[in-house]
């Protein structure tokens, strides 16, 4: 899916809408030209522009690279190297759902989605160094980092993570992951803002 070439408008949103009833057509329409202005009109980023975009809205901020390394590998579902514009929507949808609200396909979605951000080296399992990297990424992107209370990043990565590691074994499987998420958003939280939003920032920066 990620290596497909751009479409025409026209048709290719329409299909688009029977896919993501949740938007409207203005609001698709929107991303879309966001999207394609981030592309330069190839209808596709590849993992370095994906980064150039999180690293531009975040002014340069290192953790921005770290945390957009993670979600590209989530979004890149055929694992071609580049993120076309469904594979971007379907991203989009799920760091947009809200656990709560969402019927049980959508959150078992939204959430193996999260576990995927978190688990970089793609091993089924989040050990407690991915688990730093990620609330690093965030704690350095955030402008308020009050979340951390009087932790350093790692220890509130470590206090995280031994309440999620539910068997102590050193390692999170996504039942363990699904179970705590269901309970403490925190896991979700960390991994937004959403993607569109990023989008609508670097436009504005440019």
């Amino acid at each position: 899916m990620g290596n497909k070439p751009a479409k025409p408008k026209g048709k290719y949103l329409g299909k688009l809408l029977k896919k993501f009833p949740n938007m409207n057509f203005e609001e698709l329409f929107n991303i879309y030209e966001d999207f394609q202005t981030q592309s330069r009109g190839t209808g596709r980023l590849s993992k370095s522009d994906f980064i150039k975009v999180y690293r531009r809205a975040f002014k340069g901020n290192s953790g921005a690279k770290t945390l957009a390394e993670n979600i590209f590998q989530s979004f890149d579902t055929d694992n071609s190297g580049y993120v076309d514009f469904e594979e971007f929507l379907v991203g989009l949808s799920l760091t947009e759902a809200s656990l709560g609200g969402s019927d049980r396909e959508t959150k078992f979605k939204k959430l193996k989605w999260a576990f995927n951000v978190y688990d970089k080296d793609r091993s089924g399992t989040i050990d407690k160094q991915e688990m730093r990297s990620i609330v690093r990424a965030v704690s350095e992107l955030a402008p308020d980092d009050s979340f951390l209370g009087n932790c350093s990043a790692d220890d509130f990565a470590d206090r995280l993570f031994n309440q999620v590691d539910a068997n102590g074994d050193g390692d999170i499987t996504f039942e363990e992951f699904r179970r705590a998420a269901e309970i403490n958003e925190t896991l979700i939280d960390l991994l937004l803002p959403a993607p569109a939003s990023i989008l609508d920032q670097q436009t504005i920066y440019c």
